[in-house]
This record gives C-alpha cells, structure tokens and sequence, in this order.
C-alpha cells in the first residue's frame, strides 16, 4: 500500500503584483503543477491562478497608496493567514516562491530569495519596506525556513548576507516555451536590422549604457540599425529608469533609432523575438537570468556583460562584453553584426543551452529538494 501523499502549499500571493523574473518563475512552477501526475505529493495553489489572472488592481505603474495597501495586504497574508491556511490544510510543507515564509505554521516552510538585491541595491527600495522585509526573513529563518535560490551565483551572494542555520541551495529556474503555439509573423515589424530588449525599465538593467553602446555602434556602422526596448516602465518610482532612458536618447539625438513600442500582446513580442538580429541585455545585477533563456528558444544570439548569474546560464553561448563599458558592448554589437556565422553559431548553442533549463527538470529537482527536507 502506498503512502499517503504529502501536502504541499505552493503561495502565489505575490502574483498580484509580480511582472518580472519572479513572474516567469512562479508561472513555470504552475506550468509544472498542472501537468503533474505523481502520487508522492498533493500540491494545493493558493490562489487560485484562474482567480489571479482575473486581478488587475496592482498591476503596472500603480499609485503609491496602491503600493502600501498591498504591501499591508502582502504581509498580512504571510504572517496570518497563510499560517492558519497551512493548518486549515494540513500541509507538510509551505513553499512561498517569494522571499518571505511565515514565522509559523503546519510543516516544514520554504522560501525562494532570487537575489542578493536587498542588500547590495538598498537605494531601489523604499527604505521602510526593505528594513521590514529584511526583518521579516532573518526571524523566518531563525523560527526554521529553508532557503532555495535559484543559481550557484544567487547562492553564494545570499549566504553572504545571510545566517541560516540551514544550507542554502540552489535549483536552476526552467523554462518552456511553447513557441508553437504563437502566431509569427514572417515580416519583420522594421524595415532595418535590430537589437532588441524585453523587460521592465528598473535602474538595474543598465539600459543607459546599451543606449550610449548603440550610439557608438550606430555610429560606425555602414547600414542604418534599430535598437528596439520592448517594455513599461518598471512598477516603483524608486526602481523605474524610464525617464532617464528618454532623456539620454534625446541628447545623443537617437530618437529615430531607439524604439520604445511599451507593452505588446504576447504575438506581437513573439515577432520582435523572431526577427531580431541579436538580443542585448547588459543588466549588471541578476540572481539568473531569464531573459537569455528566452532569447535561445527564440534562436537569437545574445549580448551580455560580465555579470556572474547571466554567464552562468550562458556559458559558451552567449557573446560576453570584457567589460560594462559602452565602448565594450558596442565591440559586441559590432562583433555580431559583422558575422553572420558566429550568430548562427551562438543561436545553435543557445538552442543546446535551453535544454538544460527545461521546466521538467527544475520541476524534478524540486521535487527531489522536497523529498529530501520531508524525509531526510
């Protein structure tokens, strides 16, 4: 007779507010959830994702009361009535994807921290907020939270700052994209070649300098290039660089070759992804780095500074700058625009990459973490 299964509650409060890599971690984890049929463990979602993607509330560039209602909401949820839930349910383990488990509560708690940016960008965060968050998981951790990061880089940046009486690991995010179900246009949306980038406008994607490498690069080259920045501005005032992006374009007179097209539908993006010439993306500070995965599955090569976590998911496939230096990343932009072998050759082995980042095999390793916290 087999055993019974174990509970776990998966807390994806978070993606009420959520946009970025946490967005995409939680939604691959769901993915997951979904298509499983073990026996070994019953996963049990709150809330439900039906009932989230119904929520738009606080979404986008919301207004600062909206920001402190939901952070009042948020830790509400974590302190008391996710704590209740887990009795209510009979959990053996609570996994919060989210920074933040419980102080209590029935079963062991997991919590995901996917970067080191609390501490090592203090200045992007509402110093109210960051204390309390900080606060909140130094005393999750001393009451027994588990800590899961999400690469070798995140971990040894995390347990620099942390003091867990546990070891933290660390489990590759995965990702699937099913790009055979997203209609492709076969015209580009331009007319010239161009890089491309996809994300929210925070400080710490270090746009300004892709945008001063692709003045230097623009400016060599023997052909007209586009620069296309997919995406909003970032949901925080103190994180959101959209402004300054604006104003650095107009004074190096690049109105007519930086492309701002917001938000796009799914389809639309796909199309962007399809056509572009390589994907740039010189953010100085990541925990991993999806946006290269989503680049491979796209066969694009793809431009990177050298920063740990993103050359960790790249390896040989990525075109790495020497340094953060606009001078470098235009070297780069210029390296790849000149040599159409060497881009087929870096989108063959982004394509090898991404099968090693597969949402099978984050869900497996998962589970196997799982296991071992339950029975070891």
């Amino acid at each position: 007779m087999k055993g019974k299964r174990k509970i776990i509650l998966v807390d994806v409060f978070f993606l009420h507010l959520a946009q970025t890599g946490i967005k995409t971690y939680i939604d691959s984890l769901l993915d997951q959830i979904e298509s499983y049929q073990g026996d070994e463990f019953l996963f049990i979602v709150y809330p439900s994702r039906e009932k989230l993607r119904k929520q738009t509330f606080f979404k986008g560039h919301t207004a600062k009361w909206k920001n402190w209602l939901f952070q009042l909401r948020y830790f509400f949820h974590k302190l008391v009535f996710l704590p209740a839930m887990s009795y209510w349910k009979k959990a053996d383990l609570v996994f919060s994807p989210d920074f933040l488990s419980p102080f209590w509560g029935k079963g062991k708690r997991v919590s995901v921290v996917h970067d080191a940016f609390f501490w090592e960008s203090p200045e992007h965060y509402h110093p109210l907020w960051r204390k309390i968050y900080l606060y909140l998981l130094s005393h999750s951790i001393q009451r027994g939270t588990h800590i899961l990061t999400v690469s070798q880089y995140a971990k040894s940046k995390i347990a620099h700052y942390l003091k867990s009486r546990h070891p933290i690991s660390a489990i590759p995010t995965g990702l699937d994209l099913l790009l055979r179900n997203k209609r492709i246009s076969e015209t580009s949306p331009f007319a010239q070649p161009y890089f491309l980038h996809v994300g929210v406008m925070e400080k710490r994607k270090n746009l300004s300098t892709l945008i001063q490498a692709f003045a230097i690069f623009s400016g060599q080259a023997d052909r007209d290039y586009l620069l296309v920045l997919v995406g909003q501005r970032a949901p925080r005032a103190s994180l959101d660089d959209y402004d300054k992006i604006k104003e650095l374009v107009q004074e190096l007179e690049l109105e007519e070759k930086v492309v701002f097209p917001g938000y796009v539908s799914q389809d639309a993006l796909a199309g962007y992804y399809h056509h572009a010439l390589a994907y740039t993306f010189p953010s100085r500070n990541e925990g991993f780095g999806l946006p290269v995965l989503e680049a491979f599955a796209y066969g694009l090569p793809v431009i990177i500074g050298p920063q740990g976590a993103l050359q960790e998911v790249g390896g040989e496939a990525v075109c790495c700058s020497n340094s953060f230096l606009p001078e470098d990343f235009a070297k780069a932009m210029s390296l790849l625009a000149g040599d159409e072998e060497l881009r087929k050759k870096l989108a063959a082995l982004g394509k090898q990459r991404l099968n090693q980042f597969s949402g099978e095999k984050f869900f497996l390793s998962l589970q196997e973490y799982f296991k071992g916290l339950l029975h070891g």
